[in-house]
C-alpha cells in the first residue's frame, strides 16, 4: 500500500558473485483497481465513456519468433527467471537487426506477445538487465550446455568486434591482418554441424589470439565423445592434449611447414567434390590419424601463382622448388578413423561458423556496440547470440522448403507483420491472411494460423 493505494511487485533473491550473497530483486507490475482488476504499468485504464478497449498488434512476424522460442525459452526462464521476459523483448526487437535501448519499448508494444512475457522495457531497467546477464556466465553457461547436448559434431572459430566506447576496457588496441591495429575484442563461437545452429559464444580481450581461447572454451561445456571442426589457427600441443583429456574427437588442417608433410602416405582412393577430383590417403600416427589429401585443380593455381612470385623476385629459387612439392596438398590431423571423402566433407562444412559471424554483424548488427561497462557487453553478446540462434533457425526453415533463394528471414517477418491481432474487449480477432502468408506459414510448418 503506498498512500492507501494497492500497488503490485514481483519479489524474489538472486545471488550476487559479487558479495557472495543473496540479493533480494523487486520489480513494479502494476496497480489493482477496483474495477479493472491488476492494471499493468504498460496499460492505461480506458477513458470514462468507452464501453470496449481495442488495440491493435502485429502478430503473423510475432507468432514466428514465439514458435522459435518455444524450445528454448523453458530453459531461459528457469537460468534467468527474473530477466528472461527482457531477454525475449530485446531479442524480438532486435531480430531483424539492432535497436537502441530507448526504442525497445516502443517497437515492443507493436508486437503480440505471448501471455507469459510481460517485461520493463525501459530504458534504465534494460540497461540493469544487460549488466546482470553479463555477470552470471554460468546462467549463460545452462543456456549452452542445453543446445550443445543435441549435438554430435561442432565447429569452433573466432572473430573480431570493433568497439566504439573507451569505457569498455575488454576491448584493446590489438592487431587485426595485414598490419592494421584496432580497438577490438574477440567473440569465440561454436556452432552445431548436425542442425546449422549456434551453440555457445564468449567475449575474449582483443590482444588474446585464437591458439590460446580453445582451451577455456571448452571447459564451459561438455563435448565428451563429440567432433569438432577447427582451423589451422588453433594448433598448439597444449590444446590437442586438452582435447584427449576430455575425450573429444577432432579435425584440424595442419600448416604447411608442419613436419608431417614428410611423412609418407600412399594417395589410394579419389573421390568428386564440388566437381573437383580429390586424390586421397590416411595413416595412423600414435594415438592420431593422419590424412593427406591432394586437389588437381588446386595444384595448377598454386603453381601459377609461386611461379609468379618467383619471377617478381618475392620468393627465392629454394623457397620455389619448397612450395612446388607441396602445392594443391592438404594434411589433416584427426583422432577420428572415419573415410577420407567423409573426412574431407566435415572440414569443408567448416563455412557454416563464418556465415554465422557474418550474420551476427552484418544481419543483426550487433558489431555495432556503444555500451559503458564490460558487464554490459557481456549482456549485449549473450542476447545477441539468442538472436542469432532464432535468426538461425527461421533460416533453417527456409532452407528445408527451398525457399531460400526467394526470401530471407527478414523478409518473412515483414511479409508476416501484415497480420494483425485486434484486442476486442476480452478476445482477440485476426485480421485477414493474405493468401501468399498462409502459403508460405504452410510450407514453413508454422501453425500459427486458424484453419
Amino acid at each position: 500500500m503506498i498512500q492507501n493505494k494497492p500497488y503490485v511487485y514481483h519479489s524474489t533473491s538472486r545471488y550476487d558473485p559479487v558479495t557472495k550473497k543473496a540479493k533480494k530483486v523487486s520489480k513494479y507490475l502494476g496497480r489493482l483497481d477496483q474495477k479493472y482488476g491488476l492494471i499493468r504499468k504498460e496499460d492505461r485504464i480506458p477513458k470514462k465513456g468507452s464501453s470496449r478497449q481495442i488495440s491493435i498488434h502485429e502478430y503473423g512476424n510475432a507468432a514466428i519468433i514465439e514458435e522459435e522460442f518455444k524450445s528454448i525459452l523453458p530453459t531461459l526462464e528457469d537460468a534467468f527467471p527474473s530477466h528472461y521476459a527482457e531477454i525475449y523483448a530485446l531479442v524480438a526487437t532486435r531480430i531483424a537487426g539492432y535497436v537502441p535501448l530507448k526504442r525497445v519499448g516502443d517497437l515492443w508494444s507493436k508486437l503480440a506477445s505471448p501471455n507469459s512475457i510481460h517485461p520493463d522495457c525501459s530504458p534504465k531497467n534494460l540497461s540493469v538487465v544487460l549488466h546482470e546477464i553479463g555477470l552470471n556466465r554460468a546462467s549463460q553457461q545452462k543456456i549452452f550446455s542445453y543446445l550443445s547436448s543435441n549435438s554430435e559434431q561442432l565447429i569452433y572459430d573466432l572473430s573480431f568486434i570493433e568497439s566504439y566506447s573507451s569505457s569498455i576496457t575488454f576491448s584493446e588496441n590489438a592487431y587485426i591482418s595485414e598490419g592494421i591495429y584496432h580497438n577490438h575484442h574477440h567473440i569465440a563461437l561454436f556452432c552445431s554441424r548436425d542442425n546449422g545452429l549456434p551453440v555457445m559464444i564468449r567475449s575474449v580481450p582483443g590482444s588474446v589470439n585464437d591458439v590460446s581461447t580453445l582451451k577455456l572454451s571448452l571447459k564451459e561445456i561438455d563435448l565428451k565423445n563429440k567432433v569438432l571442426l577447427m582451423d589451422r589457427g588453433f594448433i598448439s600441443e597444449d590444446n590437442f592434449q586438452e582435447m584427449v583429456a576430455r575425450s573429444i574427437r577432432f579435425i584440424i588442417p595442419l600448416k604447411r611447414d608442419s613436419i608431417h608433410y614428410k611423412t609418407r602416405i600412399h594417395l589410394t582412393g579419389s573421390f568428386s567434390f564440388h566437381s573437383k577430383l580429390i586424390h586421397c590417403g590416411k595413416r595412423s600416427i600414435g594415438d592420431f590419424m593422419l590424412y593427406r589429401f591432394e586437389n588437381e585443380d588446386l595444384a595448377l593455381d598454386e603453381k601459377k601463382t609461386l611461379y609468379s612470385k618467383f619471377e617478381r623476385g618475392e620468393i627465392s629459387r629454394e623457397e620455389l622448388n619448397l612450395g612446388l612439392k607441396k602445392v594443391g596438398l592438404a594434411l589433416f590431423l584427426t583422432t577420428v578413423d572415419l573415410p577420407e571423402q567423409e573426412v574431407y566433407e566435415l572440414y569443408k562444412s567448416r563455412d557454416m561458423v563464418e556465415k554465422h559471424f557474418d550474420t551476427f554483424k552484418n544481419e543483426l548488427r550487433a558489431d555495432k556496440i556503444y555500451l559503458r561497462s564490460n558487464e554490459a557487453l557481456f549482456g549485449h553478446i549473450f542476447v545477441s547470440f539468442i538472436c542469432l540462434y532464432i535468426y538461425c533457425a527461421i533460416l533453417n526453415r527456409l532452407k528445408a522448403a527451398k525457399l531460400l533463394t526467394q526470401i530471407s528471414p527478414h523478409d518473412l517477418l515483414t511479409k508476416f507483420s501484415k497480420v494483425y491481432a485486434y484486442q476486442v474487449g476480452e478476445s482477440t480477432e485476426l485480421s485477414e491472411v493474405p493468401k501468399r502468408v498462409r502459403d508460405l506459414s504452410r510450407k514453413l510448418n508454422y501453425p500459427i494460423f486458424p484453419n
